[in-house]
C-alpha cells in the first residue's frame, strides 16, 4: 500500500517568457497559500513529471512543476543558449514572477545538481532542501557512467561494448554521440539516440520493471541531444564545484536521499556531501536509482514531510 499523496489537477498552468526567446513551462499545484516548493526535473531534458506533485503534503505545500529551457513543453527545443548558468537564472525568474522571496528546492539527479548549485548561487532564496539519487557532475562522475571502468560497464559488459561502440574512456564515448548526434545523416542520429537511451534506461532502471517510452524517436534524439551537450560540458560545471561551495549551504536545512545499489549516482559521492554539511541522509537498499521504486517514493515523501516539521520549528 502506497502512502504517497494523490495527485490532482493543475491550479493553474502557463508558459513563462526566458531570456533569449526561450519560454518556460509551468504548472502548479496544492495549497496556492503553502510553503512554496519547485521541483527541478532530472535528465537533462526528461521535462516535468507530473507524478513529482505525489511526494509533497498538498495541503502544506504549494507544488511548482516546471520544463527547463529546451526540454518537455517549453519552447524552443533548442541547445542554443542553453547551458547551467542560464537555467539558474531561469529560477530566479520564475520565483521573481510567482513574487516567491524564499523556496524549497526539490530534485533528484541532474535535478538534485541544479537545486544544489542554484541553492550555492541564491542561498537568501531558499529555505530547504530535498534531494534524491543526487548527481554531482564530477570528472569521475562522467567516467563511473560513461568509461569502461564504470560500474555499467562492470555489471553490463556486453552491453557496454555496444554502447561505447569498442571506446574506452568517457570522454571518447561523449565524442562520439556528439558526432553522432548532430551528424548529417539522420539515420545515424536515431540509432545513436536509441543507443543512448537503451543505456540509459539499462542503469537507472531495475530490470524487473517495465521501461519506459519516449513518445517518438523524434523525442528519443532531442533529449540524447541535450543529454549529450550538457554532458560533453560536464554540466557547465567546474569539476568539483559542488564541494568547493558546498560549505554555503551549511545554514539550510538539507535532506538526502540515496541508494547505496545506483549505478548512475555514486553513493560515496552523496554520503562525502551529505558529511561536509551534516545534511540529513537517508540511505536506502537495493533500489539502484529508480524513483518510481515504492520505497523510494516513500522516502522521498517521508523527508518532505520532515522538512515541514523543520521550517515550521524554525518559524516557532
Amino acid at each position: 500500500m502506497t502512502l504517497l499523496y494523490q495527485p490532482t489537477e493543475p491550479l493553474r498552468s502557463f508558459h513563462l517568457p526566458l531570456s533569449h526567446g526561450h519560454q518556460m513551462h509551468v504548472e502548479e499545484y496544492g495549497n496556492a497559500a503553502g510553503i512554496p516548493l519547485l521541483v527541478l526535473h532530472g535528465g537533462p531534458g526528461s521535462g516535468l513529471q507530473k507524478a513529482a506533485q505525489s511526494y509533497f503534503n498538498p495541503k502544506r505545500y504549494r507544488i511548482i512543476l516546471y520544463s527547463q529551457r529546451g526540454c518537455g513543453n517549453s519552447s524552443p527545443q533548442s541547445l542554443e543558449h542553453n547551458h547551467t548558468a542560464l537555467l539558474v537564472d531561469d529560477v530566479v525568474t520564475l520565483l521573481d514572477y510567482l513574487d516567491i522571496p524564499r523556496c524549497v528546492l526539490a530534485g533528484g539527479s541532474w535535478g538534485a545538481t541544479l537545486a544544489l548549485w542554484f541553492a550555492m548561487q541564491h542561498a537568501h532564496r531558499v529555505s530547504g532542501v530535498i534531494t534524491w539519487a543526487s548527481f554531482f557532475a564530477t570528472s569521475s562522475d562522467l567516467a563511473w557512467l560513461y568509461g569502461d571502468k564504470g560500474a555499467g560497464a562492470q555489471f553490463y559488459p556486453e552491453r557496454f561494448t555496444l554502447f561505447s561502440q569498442g571506446l574506452d574512456s568517457y570522454q571518447q564515448v561523449l565524442a562520439h554521440y556528439q558526432q553522432q548526434l548532430f551528424s548529417d545523416n539522420e539515420l545515424s542520429q536515431h540509432k545513436a539516440a536509441q543507443l543512448w537511451h537503451d543505456w540509459d534506461i539499462q542503469l537507472s532502471v531495475e530490470t524487473q520493471m517495465q521501461r519506459y517510452q519516449l513518445p517518438s524517436p523524434v523525442h528519443i534524439v532531442a533529449q540524447a541531444r541535450l543529454m549529450v551537450h550538457y554532458m560533453s560540458n560536464q554540466c557547465f560545471l567546474e569539476d568539483e564545484a559542488l564541494f568547493k561551495h558546498a560549505h554555503t549551504l551549511k545554514s539550510l536545512p538539507i535532506w538526502m536521499i540515496h541508494s547505496r545499489h545506483d549505478l548512475v549516482c555514486r553513493f560515496a559521492m552523496a554520503q562525502k556531501f551529505a558529511a561536509a554539511l551534516n545534511a540529513r541522509l537517508l540511505i536506502l537498499e537495493g533500489v539502484g536509482h529508480c524513483t518510481s521504486n515504492q520505497v523510494y517514493s516513500e522516502a522521498i515523501r517521508r523527508a518532505a514531510d520532515l522538512l515541514l516539521c523543520k521550517i515550521d520549528k524554525n518559524r516557532g
